[in-house]
């Protein structure tokens, strides 16, 4: 190895560098002449075997020689590297597996009670999130200071609040707005547009302000429910929801049980239970149900008659029912899922089984 050598092999480099076109010919560069294995790798390896005034010549030219072609490549790399038209893609790398997303099961527990409803004969009805104190108290039945306001922790809205796009100014009937705590302000909204025969099923996001637990959420799904007519009674109430019920979870056999209860605008009140799935009825020390053996599924009623006269109907002697049923509820059933904070955690290893 000579100094002529060195200078032959720098000339030929910079030549063929100059005539790389794309990025796949820059590649095959590098490969051939930079990489471990390269030809100037050789040169050094022949530089072990050198004496010591011979190193101390040859050495730094190698060294510059590396250096400069080394920025050049650099150099060369950046400009392909901003043009889209040279760019390199090795099509013999493994591709990216695209994971398959799935339905969340509110959504496909929400999805198969409204399939439930609709053989019933149910039409769908859709609301808003944010509502008015009037269609969420006043027009329920519900007066201004009545104790049953303390029933929802309800979560009131600024007054500079912007009303939501589209919506009109007289389309709330208050100033004061709030995140609905419950659906059955679906249920006037519809009976003001609507008069008898009804039967309507509404879902929507609910928020209570409230401590959550295993079996209570700050924000959750309801679905509700009206049936209104001139002969509806509360045994025609109590076979449709059973039925209902039993078909949602898929349980023929499916214990269900009314009690009394009280809720302003539903007279006689009722809440609707199903047999726990934890600890099958027995109760014990079941977190679940605390320990009763049962799992609430529901609130339900005949509807009180002040609401027609909210409605402006002509007459207001129809009977009817009204029920608000949790669709989490219906899906920890369903799949047996043992807490209701499950659903909004975000977590994969969960929503990956649906």
């Amino acid at each position: 190895m000579d100094l002529k050598d060195i200078e032959n092999l720098i000339l030929k480099l910079n030549q063929e560098l100059s005539l790389v076109k794309n990025a796949k010919e820059l590649e095959d560069f590098r490969l051939k002449y930079l990489a471990r294995k390269g030809e100037l790798n050789d040169f050094f390896e022949q530089l072990k075997g050198l004496a010591v005034d011979q190193k101390r010549i040859f050495g730094p030219k190698l060294n510059t020689c590396k250096k400069e072609l080394e920025q050049l490549f650099k150099a060369k790399q950046t400009s392909f590297d901003k043009s889209d038209d040279n760019f390199f893609f090795d099509y013999t790398l493994p591709g990216k597996k695209k994971e398959i997303g799935s339905l969340h099961p509110t959504t496909l527990t929400y999805r198969h009670i409204i399939s439930v409803f609709s053989s019933f004969g149910f039409e769908i009805f859709e609301s808003n999130d944010i509502e008015s104190e009037y269609y969420n108290f006043d027009s329920l039945n519900i007066e201004k200071n009545h104790p049953a306001r303390d029933m929802w922790d309800t979560f009131w809205l600024d007054k500079k609040y912007v009303l939501p796009i589209g919506s009109k100014k007289d389309e709330f009937k208050s100033t004061n707005l709030l995140l609905k705590t419950h659906t059955s302000p679906a249920e006037m909204r519809f009976m003001e547009k609507n008069n008898p025969p009804i039967r309507m099923v509404n879902m929507g996001k609910v928020f209570r302000y409230e401590a959550t637990d295993a079996r209570h959420e700050f924000q959750l799904h309801q679905l509700e429910g009206l049936m209104i007519g001139d002969d509806i009674s509360l045994s025609n109430f109590k076979s449709i929801i059973t039925d209902m019920t039993r078909k949602i979870i898929g349980q023929k056999d499916l214990k269900v049980r009314l009690r009394p209860s009280y809720f302003p605008f539903v007279s006689p009140g009722l809440e609707v239970d199903a047999e726990c799935f934890k600890c099958h009825g027995r109760g014990g020390k079941c977190s679940l149900c605390s320990s009763s053996g049962w799992i609430e599924m529901m609130g339900a009623g005949m509807t009180h008659p002040n609401l027609y006269k909210f409605a402006k109907w002509d007459k207001y002697n129809y009977q009817g029912f009204a029920f608000g049923l949790g669709v989490e509820r219906f899906a920890m059933l369903k799949y047996q899922i043992p807490d209701i904070r499950i659903f909004n955690s975000g977590d994969l290893r969960f929503t990956k089984q649906f």
